[in-house]
């Protein structure tokens, strides 16, 4: 426990001090007629290079990343795979690394490495959210949940590179990237649509409709049923995207597989933050104003809340289309902190604080005095001790 405690919240204060000083070194600079500091800074380097030694050395943590460790062992003592249904690219990643010899922590810190830069590249021009970007990853869900869904948030990290790339009309750029995504995880492929949804005007929108809309998907989520229909209508196609199996419970009248997913914190905090998305984004929109990335995200994060309750009770993979987004909600939550903070507006930002930097205490906890399992992602253990 206290070894956890230890690599979070250290992690977490240093990536924040080193965030906070980048960014004050480079207002200095700009209010001095100066440009702004490239991504190559040595306070982004650092993080980086620390953010990568932390999660290269963890070890054997939880289900998938036991799952990447044997099938990466595997590879290297028997020169096979033990899953052939991985994508090209992947697969060829994990193949070259593993035919050079490569240890694990190499392996897992090359992915880590892939995390952490297309992130902060992709807020390169947003400097004065990279404190914040540190303590939401490492004292909420994100370093657990991207060290475990590897190629999964892969696809979440660069969908923020992807989503300034469509507020800039790329298109073809967005389509290549997407492509791409799609040789680590084919999943990405419903990114596509996604393309317009910063493009789309949405003048007519009032302030309370977002919140109608929540609550709804939140009320429907309470009836998976509904998603039988929707797998008797995608029919092939659910094949084609891997959830074959998926399809045949539910086109089979089998709704018992669907399971119910109890109010707590990690569904209950996310909820609630968005109501804080709604209330200070007028504000926020006028402060930061030209910012196509604020307004971008904050429209993907609430289709990512709103997604994620649509699906709770069914299963953890019909969720997934929505965990894609889960970068830009990251991104909106520090928007949301950074114009608390400067606002002084004490008592939001600390209730924002409290539903964001709660997860890793509160699962710590959890594991440690009523461990459901022997080894937990939130629990740090490494192969140096």
């Amino acid at each position: 426990m206290l070894l956890s405690l230890t690599v979070y919240t250290g992690s977490a204060i240093i990536l924040a001090l080193l965030g906070w000083h980048v960014n004050h070194r480079e207002q200095r600079l700009l209010a001095q007629g100066g440009r702004e500091l490239p991504f190559y800074s040595w306070e982004i380097m650092t993080a980086i290079a620390i953010y990568v030694l932390v999660s290269s050395v963890r070890w054997l943590v939880s289900w998938d990343y036991n799952m990447y460790y044997n099938y990466y062992i595997c590879m290297q003592s028997l020169g096979i795979y033990s899953r052939e249904n991985f994508e090209p690219g992947f697969s060829l990643i994990t193949h070259l690394m593993s035919k050079a010899g490569l240890h694990f922590a190499f392996y897992f810190g090359f992915w880590a490495a892939l995390h952490i830069v297309l992130l902060y590249y992709a807020l390169r021009h947003h400097k004065m959210l990279l404190p914040w970007i540190a303590l939401c990853i490492f004292l909420g869900p994100y370093y657990i949940q991207w060290m475990n869904t590897i190629r999964q948030s892969v696809a979440e990290c660069l969908f923020i590179i992807m989503v300034e790339v469509a507020t800039r009309r790329k298109f073809w750029i967005y389509l290549l990237l997407t492509l791409a995504l799609t040789m680590i995880h084919k999943m990405s492929i419903f990114l596509l649509p996604l393309y317009f949804v910063p493009l789309v005007s949405f003048k007519w929108v009032k302030q309370w409709m977002p919140c109608v809309l929540l609550v709804a998907c939140g009320v429907l989520g309470q009836f998976p049923q509904w998603i039988q229909w929707v797998f008797e209508s995608l029919g092939s196609l659910a094949s084609l995207l891997g959830y074959g199996h998926y399809y045949r419970l539910f086109a089979s009248h089998n709704v018992v597989y669907t399971f119910g997913t109890w109010f707590g914190p990690a569904r209950v905090f996310p909820f609630i933050t968005c109501f804080f998305f709604i209330w200070y984004y007028p504000s926020m929109k006028k402060a930061f104003q030209g910012d196509a990335l604020l307004s971008a995200s904050y429209r993907f994060a609430l289709i990512h809340i709103g997604f994620l309750n649509l699906f709770a009770n069914t299963t953890l993979y019909m969720r997934r289309p929505g965990d894609l987004l889960r970068g830009t909600f990251l991104v909106m939550v520090c928007y949301t902190l950074h114009y608390l903070w400067r606002e002084r507006k004490w008592l939001p930002l600390a209730v924002m604080a409290l539903l964001n930097f709660y997860y890793i205490f509160y699962e710590i906890y959890k594991a440690t005095f009523s461990p459901s399992t022997m080894n937990t992602p939130e629990m740090y253990h490494t192969f140096l001790f």
